[in-house]
């Protein structure tokens, strides 16, 4: 009985060093984790700062000036020669004006499957 107290008594001992033992390590390894993730943290952060700083500057206009400036392009308002005006097209005389401009929408039952096919590329029809 006493051997047996004995085995018991260091059995209970040891398994109480190692579940401690184990602990520990995933402390460690817990602790090593953290610190990597924070320094990757922190360098992200500088990058996003470098970032916002280099948007904010490109986007500055006293930069875009001395660009502009630069290349001596000239910037103003446009003439009107240079704009181009379109019409708008309401919903109801949409699908009219996408048949007048060579566009038809036609119903294709086996349309389900055209995934199935290859697609041919756009050509461009002459008037």
């Amino acid at each position: 009985m006493g051997l047996f107290r004995s085995i018991a008594v260091i059995a209970v001992v040891t398994l109480t060093g190692l579940v401690y033992v184990h602990q520990q390590v995933e402390l460690v390894k817990l602790s090593y984790s953290i610190e990597t993730k924070e320094k990757k943290l922190k360098v992200l952060l500088d990058h996003k700062e470098r970032l916002n700083y280099n948007i904010d500057n490109l986007e500055a206009p006293a930069r875009l000036e001395k660009i502009l400036m630069s290349k001596n392009i000239d910037v103003g308002f446009p003439g009107k020669h240079n704009v181009v005006k379109i019409a708008k097209a309401t919903a109801g005389n949409a699908e009219d004006h996408l048949r007048s401009s060579g566009i038809d929408r036609r119903f294709n039952p086996l349309g389900i499957v055209d995934f199935l096919s290859p697609r041919a590329e756009a050509q461009a029809r002459e008037r």
